[in-house]
């Protein structure tokens, strides 16, 4: 049951991201006279809009997967094995999502400090 969960939720991730791709337009600005192209979007807009995408799909997945964990971990009738998964998904699914919260908080400390003028 488990890796049929995986590997609904990784096609599914894989989904979200073609399909935000393919609406992704990509452009960079011209250091020599500022001009961001038909695109419309800096670098650094750029990365914040990527790391908004993981951050959403960050809070979409996460609860999702300790949820799952709980649900192991009350149907394990006792099994040591199915509650050790259960509490391997739990703890994967806080550490990603608190990574993924550090990274995006990290990105606007660097990008508070590239920028100050």
């Amino acid at each position: 049951m488990s890796n049929l969960f995986k590997k609904v939720s990784v096609a599914a991730v894989l989904f979200i991201a073609g399909a935000t791709a393919a609406r992704a337009q990509v452009s960079f600005v011209n250091p020599l006279t500022g001009d961001k192209g038909p695109g419309g979007k800096s670098l650094g807009e750029m990365i914040s809009g990527v790391m908004g995408f993981f951050l959403w799909v960050a809070i979409i997945v996460c609860p999702a997967l300790i949820l799952w964990g709980a649900l192991l971990i009350a149907t394990s009738g006792g099994s040591e094995e199915k509650t050790k998964q259960g509490r391997q998904f739990i703890t994967y699914a806080a550490v990603g999502l608190v990574i993924i919260l550090l990274s995006n908080a990290i990105r606007a400390i660097i990008f508070d400090i590239v920028s100050a003028k």
